[in-house]
């Protein structure tokens, strides 16, 4: 039943992940439609803005949330709604904080924005954008109850609803009106009625977190701001690399292109939320070998899991290397691409991104945080100074060129290093070579099925869908013959294979 349940609750995120994504995608094409490149750039700008004013919560959902899994699986009633009451009046802090760095950014905005003169009602716009980010803070930690339970697919799912909905509307505003103003209150009301929701169903589910008012002993609350100490440095990080990227480009390069840049964004959002639920599944069943029992069956695990991200993210990076910008002039138009030199730019910073993921998900599981805490703040520093000294000479290029030389510097060898001497410990030095051996024909493989796919299609027309889904299913064929030959005998693979064929034999002829 456990695995039949897992199924369905996959099925169901990716059926809702499509819908959510094509929607998008009729979205953003009515957006650009009936708005300018400037607009869409002043969506992406304040979004950043609003990704580094969330530096202020520093871990702390993550720290409060592992401390409530004890208590949870314990049923300890008083104890959760303590907890309760301090992720309550932390997050109304970091509420505050929001708010008043927010309002003292607000005379710098012009500065931030090149090229954003015609836009009306600025102050207006980036107001909505704030509010939006503060009431998330006032209203959200209750959901943190659903997750302590292990019951997050309900936020999950009500997300969804609700974002097809909203997506629906916004593009009916569009349509109908043409008024960015209206669309942003659209965008902040919708998720601020789930949250309601959520509240109020954790009210009704959860009495008891209305009757204890006390706050944790403390004891209890230092070891949660140890745990958001370290928390911190990480995400300061992710904060920096992931969240300056448009404040740059609009100061340096211009907020159209802010614009340009955004559509890049939300085809690679699209794809990695694809992964997420694809991923999520993958690791479950993996999961039953029920083999975490020595650091030997750990490798084993990880490299069979590494390897199965790297057919993903090798993959879809081909792939988009040679077919986005043809996908992008179908959607959106000529006027909205970026050079090919941009766009293998773009796509090898999502797949060294992508490479990372899994030893990422195992440090996070042998709790090995603590080791690069510094590494997460040298890749920040490193990212911020690279892209800043980059855009001046090569522009967009020189920004994302600048996350590419921070995560080669710190986290490409200095993570696979920390997994492998404090995790795996056994023979970890020829295990941290051979690691880099396949990271490097990884790259290999990658760059020539991209380079002779491209090549190829340079010779046929692109012109329509129909061009677009052959040159995909060319791609496909390509990259499947090269990882065939490269590793078709290695373990990793007939794994996977065997897996996979053992899986459709059951899902043809059932069986558990």
């Amino acid at each position: 039943m456990r695995k039949k349940n897992s199924i369905i609750n996959m099925i169901v995120g990716l059926v809702g992940q499509l819908l959510n994504m094509l929607l998008s995608f009729g979205g953003r094409m009515v957006f650009v439609h009936y708005l300018s490149q400037e607009y869409l750039g002043v969506n992406g700008l304040f979004g950043d803005v609003l990704g580094m004013l969330n530096l202020a919560e520093l871990g702390i959902g993550s720290a409060m949330i592992f401390s409530m899994y004890r208590p949870a699986a314990q049923n300890d009633e008083k104890q959760l709604a303590r907890l309760m009451n301090l992720y309550r009046t932390l997050y109304r802090i970091v509420a505050l904080a929001v708010l008043g760095i927010g309002l003292a950014l607000m005379p710098f905005l012009p500065r931030l924005m090149k090229g954003g003169e015609g836009i009306e009602n600025l102050q207006l716009i980036y107001l909505l954008y704030l509010l939006q980010a503060v009431t998330s803070y006032l209203l959200s930690y209750k959901n943190a109850i659903y997750q302590a339970y292990q019951k997050a697919y309900i936020r999950k799912a009500l997300d969804q609803i609700i974002g097809i909905v909203r997506l629906i509307l916004q593009i009916v505003v569009l349509v109908t009106t043409r008024n960015f103003i209206l669309y942003l209150i659209i965008q902040l009301f919708m998720p601020m009625l789930t949250s309601v929701i959520i509240w109020a169903r954790a009210d009704r589910e959860f009495p008891y977190l209305k009757q204890y008012k006390e706050l944790p002993e403390p004891q209890e609350r230092k070891a949660i701001f140890k745990n958001v100490g370290a928390l911190s440095l990480h995400k300061l990080a992710t904060v920096i690399v992931r969240s300056t990227d448009n404040l740059i480009m609009s100061a340096f390069v211009g907020l159209a292109t802010v614009g340009i840049y955004s559509n890049y964004k939300l085809v690679l959002m699209n794809v990695n939320n694809l992964l997420g639920h694809v991923t999520g599944a993958f690791t479950a069943s993996i999961g039953n070998l029920n083999a975490l029992e020595g650091r030997k069956r750990v490798y084993e695990i990880f490299r069979i899991l590494d390897f199965a991200a790297f057919l993903l993210y090798g993959y879809l990076s081909g792939g988009l290397v040679t077919l986005i910008n043809f996908f992008i002039r179908m959607i959106f138009g000529e006027e909205y691409l970026f050079s090919m030199t941009v766009v293998v730019i773009i796509m090898a910073e999502f797949f060294i991104s992508g490479l990372r993921q899994m030893g990422l998900q195992f440090r996070e599981a042998l709790g090995l945080f603590w080791y690069d805490r510094y590494k997460a703040l040298a890749e920040a520093i490193i990212n911020l100074v690279e892209s800043l000294i980059l855009v001046r000479r090569f522009g967009v290029a020189g920004i994302i060129g600048g996350t590419i030389i921070s995560s080669l510097l710190t986290c490409v060898w200095f993570e696979p290093y920390v997994l492998m001497r404090y995790g795996i410990e056994e023979d970890w030095q020829k295990k941290l070579r051979r690691y880099f051996m396949d990271y490097i024909v990884r790259w290999v493989v990658v760059a020539g099925v991209s380079a002779v796919s491209y090549w190829i299609f340079q010779l046929m027309p692109q012109t329509n869908f129909l061009w677009f889904i052959a040159q995909g299913l060319i791609y496909t064929a390509i990259f499947a013959a090269v990882v065939l030959t490269v590793y078709g005998r290695t373990p990793e693979f007939q794994y996977l294979l065997e897996m996979t064929v053992r899986k459709l034999k059951k899902k043809l002829w059932g069986g558990e």
